[in-house]
């Protein structure tokens, strides 16, 4: 069957879709292990999500007027954040300001915690993330991001009348040359790059724990989807409603 889900902006429902399925006849097992590596997409997702998010222009960046270091800035969704910004000329020299002739390239780093708090499900979400990108110099046309992102994610399934589930996932990842174009509103899709997590994720369930090791990778192609590949499994991502979508069917069957 396929299905729709949603990453951790709204998260922490992830695994709940898939685990849906249990009422079905399939192997219970199989299921277990299909919600599994549907929450570790998602997560892998979600962080995509913020990663793009990150990927604005750099007055955008500069227009509080703080650069290069400006704390406490709250998003929609999140208890804190907070960033340093600090841009470069072509001598690479640290500038006081981001100047729009003699910039040429921005070097960001963030960090984010997040609480969300639902019915029957609860999650705390960590992130850090350092990013450079280049690309600034004269006239734009695109700009090409890079850099490294780690995060810990904690969430607990309590359902009303059902086995309580508890996830630990942290995860690294490498953004390698994500090109985005300008303007950003004839070019709202990543033209090319990819990134890639390594998840670590620890599910207890009754007690009992279990260990999964995956490395989910995001490629653009230039239009509005983009591919997830998680453990051999794929995902379609959509990136105008934020949106993954999978085929749960083994081997089409």
């Amino acid at each position: 069957m396929k299905m729709w889900m949603r990453p951790f902006a709204f998260t922490a429902g992830l695994a709940l879709g898939a685990a849906a399925c249990e009422d079905g006849a399939t192997d219970p097992n199989v299921i277990e292990d299909d919600a599994l590596l549907a929450d570790m997409a998602l997560v892998a997702a979600d962080g995509m999500f913020q990663d793009l998010a990150h990927m604005v222009s750099p007055s955008t960046w500069a227009g509080l007027g703080l650069a290069p270091e400006a704390a406490g800035i709250e998003i929609q969704g999140s208890r804190t954040f907070s960033r340093t910004v600090t841009f470069f000329d072509d001598e690479n020299n640290e500038q006081a300001r981001y100047h729009p002739e003699e910039t040429v390239r921005m070097h960001v780093v963030s960090d984010l915690t997040r609480v969300v708090t639902h019915s029957f499900w609860s999650a705390d979400i960590v992130r850090h993330r350092d990013m450079d990108v280049t690309g600034l110099a004269g006239l734009e046309t695109e700009r090409t991001w890079n850099g490294t992102s780690t995060g810990n994610v904690q969430k607990s399934r309590h359902p009303e009348d059902g086995t309580v589930r508890n996830y630990t996932m942290t995860s690294s990842a490498i953004i390698t040359n994500v090109v985005r174009g300008v303007p950003r509103a004839d070019n709202p899709y990543p033209k090319s790059g990819t990134i890639t997590r390594t998840i670590h994720a620890v599910r207890t369930v009754d007690g009992v724990e279990e260990v999964r090791d995956v490395v989910a990778t995001i490629t653009f192609d230039g239009d509005n989807t983009a591919i997830i590949t998680v453990d051999g499994e794929s995902w379609e991502i959509n990136l105008d409603d934020r949106g993954v979508r999978k085929n749960f069917g083994r081997n089409n069957g």
